[in-house]
């Protein structure tokens, strides 16, 4: 099926630049020194785990992209080629776990109903790049390679973060959204605060924007954002663990992109299954 033309939401939206500006970039060498500076922040502080820069050429971020095993950690980037902006995400041991442990349950979920890997494929952190030529890469995706190719977009996005970071995440879910032009089905977002030893998950689909009606607006394509459709808190903080808000369920149809056939079911996250798959998220 071919894909509709749509309008993205503009990059220094997604990037925050306004909010939060980024700072110029210099060099690989003083790239790494932040990133270990960060890193060492977030073992024993919520801040945000992400680091702005500006003045990123489109060879500059290919540079680090090769030669990101030589960072001293593990990251994630995105780049914005139209305003030479790039975003790096520094993970911790707490958001590493909370969307390694939340995926397998999905997959176990999707196992239990013989849904092979033809249909519901890992794709971890594959980059994927927009029609503006941005690239993001996922902490967790999946598509299905029988409906989809397998660089197309993925139906399935997680992402996870500390609370400091969650203004930048709700910028991550709009970029999935309005990039894919509405074809990424669901994201969820996890956020973990471990001050209060609390998982947040929020559930996002796509929808189309609405505009004031005017003759300019209508000659434009659709604007995707996200629509959020579930919030569901998990407090590892109390004894024993409580679980509060909405259901988490994951339409099938939205995650294999096919109506499921008996005994397939939708993909549900019980509360049982959420205290268990974050209760090892705060051993530090």
């Amino acid at each position: 099926m071919p894909v509709p033309k749509f309008t993205v939401l503009p990059s220094s939206q997604l990037a925050m630049t306004g909010l939060r500006p980024p700072k110029t970039y210099t060099k690989f060498a003083d790239l790494k020194t932040a990133i270990l500076a960060k890193a060492e922040q977030l073992q024993t502080r919520d801040v945000t785990q992400y680091l702005s820069y500006k003045h990123v050429s489109a060879e500059t971020f290919s540079y680090i992209e090769t030669h990101r095993d030589a960072l001293g950690g593990k990251v994630a980037l995105t780049y914005f080629p139209d305003i030479s902006t790039m975003l790096v995400k520094v993970p911790t041991p707490e958001h590493e776990s909370v969307h390694t442990n939340v995926a397998e349950e999905v997959n176990l979920q999707c196992r239990s109903m013989r849904i092979t890997r033809d249909e519901f494929l890992s794709l971890g952190a594959t980059k994927y790049v927009g029609p503006t030529a941005s690239a993001k890469e996922a902490d967790a995706s999946w598509i299905n390679p029988t409906l989809r190719p397998q660089f197309d977009w993925p139906l399935l996005v997680i992402e996870a973060g500390v609370s400091e970071s969650m203004p930048r995440l709700r910028q991550d879910f709009a970029w999935w959204i309005s990039h894919s032009g509405g074809q990424v089905h669901i994201v969820l977002v996890i956020k973990v605060t471990r001050t209060t030893k609390t998982v947040v998950l929020e559930k996002y689909i796509p929808k189309q924007a609405v505009y004031p009606r005017t003759r300019a607006r209508a000659a434009l394509p659709p604007v995707y954002v996200p629509d959020r459709v579930s919030i569901t808190t998990v407090d590892h903080g109390v004894s024993p663990p409580t679980v509060e808000g909405d259901r988490v369920i994951l339409e099938f149809e939205r995650v294999i992109g096919r109506p499921p056939v008996p005994p397939e079911r939708d993909i549900d996250l019980t509360p049982a299954i959420l205290i268990d798959a974050t209760r090892f998220v705060f051993r530090r």
